[in-house]
């Protein structure tokens, strides 16, 4: 079996020839251009991490308050429901709703 010859130059390899290509007096420059890329990517992953977790909070709290209004519009649906079958019918609805709104709530709080 033959193998195939890989073509690619690794990138620690590139950057070595593009610094003894450049010399000693532009290796300084390439090398502050380097760790400028590098803090900018870091500062990108940070702030898109930060952004994730606002709206991980915004999520949670949305869903606090949708639980909650819910809860006393369940209430209220109730106590003005006439018989013990609408009554049921709409504490199970009511207990599906707050379930879903616990597992968003849950969601959330994992991050």
């Amino acid at each position: 079996m033959v193998r195939p010859i890989s073509l690619r130059i690794r990138h620690a390899a590139i950057l070595r020839n593009a610094h003894a290509a450049l010399g000693a007096g532009r290796q300084e420059e390439l090398r502050r251009a380097h760790y400028a890329r590098v803090n900018q990517r870091a500062r990108e992953i940070i702030a898109r991490r930060q952004e994730e977790d606002r709206l991980a909070r915004c999520a949670r709290l949305s869903a606090h308050k949708a639980a909650f209004f819910a809860a006393d519009a369940f209430e209220k649906i109730s106590a003005s429901a006439n018989n013990d079958i609408d009554r049921q019918k709409w504490r199970e609805a009511r207990a599906l709703v707050e379930a879903e709104l616990r597992k968003i709530v849950e969601k959330a709080s994992r991050r």
